[in-house]
């Protein structure tokens, strides 16, 4: 079961996919997560690969004042959908049932906070970190949560929880 951990939807419960092999941010990764951005009041954010929304929630339930989640499985963005529904009803929030790669085709807005937890079984993490840095805006923040690897980038911020990797870039220009 998940649960909203942090805010003032804390204690929550999400809905879940049955039997897919939809990845839940684990409890104690999230935590680290939200610990690390600190303090979201009024941003802006955006959740890529949302998947049934749980740190898109998480956002709002921590003073995000927009959210953006794209998730493009079917049967998961129902499931996305209803939770938002469910929690987050009277919250700024927008939706789009499609991929990755179709939204920044025609995306033009910019974002405080990116998070992007995608699939484990590709490696997304450059084309995200080309096309997610530029629609941050100024002190924003791009979060990636993958599979452990190597990363070389002296500007990123690195957590591992076992095989689980969470990286931070700061936006400074």
């Amino acid at each position: 079961m998940i649960k909203v951990i942090g805010g003032k939807y804390k204690g929550r419960k999400l809905l879940q996919v049955p039997k897919t092999n939809v990845r839940p941010t684990q409890a104690v990764v999230r935590k680290s997560m939200f610990d690390i951005l600190g303090n979201l009041e009024s941003f802006n954010v955006l959740d890529l690969y949302a998947g049934v929304g749980t740190l898109g929630i998480e956002s709002i339930s921590r003073g995000a004042t927009h959210l953006t989640s794209v998730e493009k499985d079917k049967l998961v963005y129902k499931v996305l959908s209803d939770n938002l529904n469910l929690i987050c009803a009277g919250d700024d929030i927008t939706t789009y049932n499609m991929n990755v790669e179709q939204f920044l085709k025609f995306n033009d807005r910019t974002f405080d906070l990116i998070i992007a937890d995608p699939p484990y079984n590709i490696d997304a993490y450059s084309y995200l970190n080309d096309n997610l840095r530029p629609i941050l805006n100024d002190g924003g923040i791009l979060c990636v949560e993958m599979k452990k690897k190597i990363i070389s980038d002296t500007s990123v911020r690195v957590r591992n929880f076992g095989r689980t990797q969470l990286t931070f870039w700061r936006n400074k220009s």
